[in-house]
């Protein structure tokens, strides 16, 4: 759960050090995209690449250096301001830092008993940390620029250091679970990683053009920012039940709710006028948002028998982020932001068709599931 909040923090304050970037350094938009854009690409490649070790090297190991990445690469960053430079260093960071370190999380977290609750546990604290940054370092950007969240990153992934002791040095999955179950369980997981990446293309256009869309409706910029903040402090309340639900009522039945509580917060944002329809319709979309991820989560890693293919639900984020903020700029662009509103409803309900036709043809216990 550490190690996994660590590794999301640079993502969770992205919007921070690239506005402090951009005041500070004076970076363009489009340098800021992509900056922004090969960090993601590094985690998304590491996903990919988790694959073919995860079930062989030692996970402290790779811990180590995942974290040790993190540290050397974010203070790295802190003193440079050569765009390039910069972007060479965020990729590798990336790649062998945070998404490395996130999925070893994943990975780790699907072998647990209760996955429902711990990974409800897990966005509980990477929001956690996420609240914590937009409350503390505003000030310190203000008089530091980047370097204030650059030498915090670097910190909080220092002070996990001393944690990689309490991680297993493997999977107890075995290869027998791999080889009796190879074929169905590769097809499940590769249909819960396409849920994610469905579900994650509406959720990154209407996340990249909200703050656009309240603009447009008049909405000034402090009360936006309050309004995303308050929306990501009440979206806790989404992971939180979702770890004290857990399986009591199902996987479907939670999944669905979310859903469709996603479908009407875009509808929400459809006729926006007021800063307080803008804070409710963000508060239901971080809820629900919450709510239903340790569900997706928790049937990838049932369905991955062989522990190995779950670390993909990592590159399936980073790609639906990507991908779904380009199309979302391609349709602003051609009928306006409202068609970004429709983009995200229409997604999350495919995401939900997919993830009914998965969780239907699970247990709702994992076999393989680890005794503590």
């Amino acid at each position: 759960i550490a190690i996994g909040s660590v590794a999301v923090a640079v993502f969770n304050l992205q919007p921070m050090y690239l506005g402090a970037l951009a005041d500070h350094l004076g970076f363009s938009a489009g340098q800021l995209g992509l900056i922004a854009g090969v960090e993601m690409a590094g985690s998304a490649i590491a996903g990919v690449a988790a694959i073919f070790w995860v079930r062989l090297w030692n996970w402290r190991r790779v811990a180590l250096i995942a974290l040790l990445t993190m540290v050397i690469g974010n203070i790295a960053s802190a003193f440079v301001t050569d765009f390039v430079t910069l972007a060479t260093i965020r990729f590798c960071t990336g790649l062998i830092g945070a998404g490395t370190a996130y999925a070893l999380s994943v990975a780790a977290l699907s072998d647990t008993r209760d996955v429902d609750k711990n990974f409800s546990i897990t966005i509980v604290a990477m929001v956690s940390v996420a609240i914590v940054g937009f409350l503390v370092l505003p000030p310190y950007i203000a008089e530091l620029g980047p370097q204030a969240v650059f030498w915090s990153l670097a910190f909080i992934a220092t002070i996990t250091l001393p944690m990689i002791r309490s991680l297993p040095t493997k999977s107890h999955k075995s290869l027998a679970d791999e080889t009796n179950h190879s074929k169905s369980g590769s097809t499940l997981v590769w249909l819960a990683v396409a849920c994610q990446c469905v579900w994650y293309m509406g959720l990154g256009g209407v996340w990249a053009f909200v703050e656009r869309l309240a603009t447009d409706a008049n909405i000034a910029a402090e009360g936006i920012g309050q309004a995303l903040a308050i929306g990501l402090a009440v979206g806790l309340i989404g992971a939180f039940a979702a770890a004290l639900l857990a399986d009591r009522f199902g996987r479907i039945i939670p999944f669905t709710i979310a859903m469709l509580g996603q479908v009407a917060a875009v509808f929400l944002l459809v006729d926006l006028e007021s800063i307080s329809t803008l804070i409710i319709a963000i508060c239901v979309y971080n809820t629900t948002w919450n709510f239903a991820l340790p569900y997706l989560f928790a049937v990838a890693a049932v369905a991955d028998t062989g522990g190995r293919l779950v670390v993909l639900m990592t590159t399936a984020q980073a790609l639906g982020l990507t991908i779904g903020a380009m199309i979302a700029g391609t349709i602003v662009g051609r009928y306006g932001l409202e068609a970004m509103l429709y983009q995200g409803g229409i997604l999350a309900i495919a995401a939900l068709a997919i993830y009914i036709g998965l969780a239907l043809r699970l247990p709702l216990k994992s076999a393989a599931a680890m005794p503590d």
